[in-house]
């Protein structure tokens, strides 16, 4: 008999592993507790892009630049009054913040990334149908020295064999992108890499589901485990219990509450992004754009156009900073030849997953025997989506995976006296109180 796979999450990376699980032979089932694809899939620049497989935290962000971070209106904001919930999560980002950290990261995401082109061309192959085009990604700078340095980071990922990129002067940058507005000195062109309409490849991914014969429960909640001999044994659901031979936790930034609920912890929080969706914009871009030194993507998608950007700690929640928008409009408007930047199309947040060492978690979870975990992709939802599904998919149901998956195993994270206690708001596994299911504390 299959293997019965609860999988917690609806979104891409919950999706596809629930995909390649089935492709694999099991008898996997979605729980989502909204519905499919609504997350933080729904509004995201939906690159596909290996070139960028390095770590956030990075040597380059010294004291000093960690301090900037308090300010509204920096790229990435750690927002003050969170500070003292997010204070461990940040002592941790901080200590990975090294040379030595940061090449065990490139080397350990380029892993993932060597199968991403692979995968999604196995997935159309398979007949999901979702939006998608290899139309490489242009990166655009004002200082020539912030050109050089993000040419040298993408060549370092190049020379692991899954990116290629050329550098651009002035006139080849205007040549290939004419919405541009003069103030730019050069750039990259990544050709390598690809962009997704994300809406499309979860809608896609949950049709092929249920073609296969896969349940997807939308608008469920699971608010804790049954458990026996170290292993669960059903979900505990809005809808009475649900039986399970493994689980898959993929609920984003809020996997960390599940987590403690099946009785481990990971150092999970959430960075919020934003953007702004433009349909039938006036001008279009030619391919995705990256606006260097403002951190701001640009997405081209049939008939819509998506910008959007910044970082910002403040705990797992989906509170919307107006400042926050305001600055990403500012910086399209000012840079780029959008009529609506200022004031038009439809404004969104969502919850990048974040780790200390920004990078996924992938893996069983040791405090029981047949949960497994798939998240902390940062902003990497959409790239890694499909080859952290199936090397997961593989590790479950044939003992070994094509992938080296021990950088991203959640045993990395030591558990102490006290369980991490994410902060945020109530999740969708929480008790009626509000209060998270499972420990309390935090990890060390």
């Amino acid at each position: 008999m299959a293997m019965r796979v609860g999988v917690v999450g609806g979104g891409v990376v919950g999706l596809a592993t629930a995909w390649y699980l089935k492709r694999m032979g099991a008898d996997p089932f979605v729980v989502e507790s909204r519905t499919a694809g609504s997350g933080c899939s729904l509004g995201n620049g939906g690159w596909v892009c290996p070139s960028i497989s390095s770590p956030v935290a990075s040597p380059a962000l010294t004291l000093g630049s960690l301090l900037r971070l308090l300010r509204p209106g920096s790229p990435l904001y750690i927002r003050p009054t969170a500070l003292p919930g997010l204070a461990p999560w940040l002592l941790r980002f901080r200590a990975h913040c090294t040379r030595a950290a940061f090449d065990h990261g490139l080397r350990a995401m380029a892993s993932l990334n060597m199968h991403t082109m692979e995968r999604y061309d196995e997935l159309a192959g398979d007949g999901v149908a979702f939006e998608f085009a290899r139309s490489g990604i242009l990166m655009a700078y004002r200082s020539p020295a912030k050109a050089a340095a993000a040419r040298s980071e993408v060549e370092a990922v190049a020379a692991l064999g899954v990116a290629r990129c050329a550098a651009l002067g002035r006139d080849d940058l205007y040549e290939r992108e004419p919405l541009l507005r003069p103030g730019f000195s050069g750039g990259l062109f990544v050709d390598s890499d690809a962009h997704a309409r994300p809406e499309s490849l979860t809608a896609g991914l949950a049709k092929a589901l249920r073609d296969a014969g896969a349940e997807l429960h939308e608008g469920v909640s699971v608010f804790g485990f049954a458990t026996a001999d170290d292993a669960v044994r059903a979900l505990v659901t809005g809808e009475g219990p649900m039986e399970v031979d493994a689980v898959v936790l993929a609920a984003g930034a809020e996997t960390g509450f599940l987590v403690r609920a099946a009785g481990r912890a990971i150092p999970l929080t959430a960075g919020k992004g934003y953007s702004v969706t433009i349909d039938e914009p006036r001008n279009q871009l030619r391919q995705p754009l990256l606006l260097g030194e403002d951190k701001i993507v640009m997405t081209p998608f049939a008939g819509a156009l998506r910008f959007g950007g910044t970082m910002e700690l403040s705990g797992v929640n989906c509170r919307m900073d107006p400042r926050r928008l305001r600055a990403v409009r500012r910086g399209v408007a000012r840079w780029v030849d959008v009529p609506e930047a200022a004031t038009g199309g439809v404004e969104w947040v969502g919850m990048r997953p974040m780790t200390p060492d920004t990078l996924p978690v992938i893996g069983r979870l040791p405090a029981r025997t047949n949960v497994y975990v798939n998240t902390g992709h940062q902003m990497s939802g959409v790239t890694l989506a499909p080859s952290t599904g199936w090397a997961l998919a593989q590790e479950m149901l044939e003992g070994r995976s094509e992938v080296d998956l021990s950088p991203f195993s959640p045993s990395r994270f030591r558990p102490t006296w006290r369980a991490w206690a994410p902060t945020g708001d109530r999740p969708a596994s929480a008790d009626a109180s509000g209060r998270p299911l499972g420990l309390r504390g935090r990890d060390s």
